[in-house]
């Protein structure tokens, strides 16, 4: 397998993690100095990323992650995904583009981008 098809492997892996609600492979595949950057948040460390991630899985079942389509070139993955959330009778639903950047296997760098309009819908205004 070719370092596209192996870094598309890991992303895969990743947001499976997320649809599964594995906290352990999401913390296994993110390197220790991992970065994200959000819509609407900007600069977000590893450790407050995950921990929304956490918050998220633990209170939301089922959930439903889809991969639409994926573009790797070289250690960088696009994803286009759509996600459900079901929090008892609400349901969040959103559609995102996620940058990931890999390398030595794990996510070094983060971006996302998704329909902030919908977030504030469902989770009110956010925050820095």
């Amino acid at each position: 397998m070719d370092s596209a098809e192996t870094n598309k492997a890991i992303v895969r892996r990743f947001l499976g993690a997320v649809a599964a609600g594995n906290i352990d492979v999401i913390e296994e595949l993110q390197a220790p100095d991992c970065t994200w950057w959000v819509l609407g948040r900007g600069e977000v460390s590893r450790k407050s990323y995950t921990d929304d991630v956490r918050g998220m899985l633990l209170a939301a079942d089922p959930r439903k992650v889809e991969i639409i389509g994926m573009v790797a070139e070289g250690d960088t993955v696009a994803a286009e995904i759509r996600s459900e959330f079901h929090f008892g009778d609400r349901v969040y639903a959103n559609e995102y583009h996620d940058l990931f950047v890999i390398r030595a296997g794990q996510i070094v760098h983060g971006r996302e981008y998704f329909d902030t309009g919908k977030v504030a819908a469902f989770f009110g205004p956010m925050e820095g």
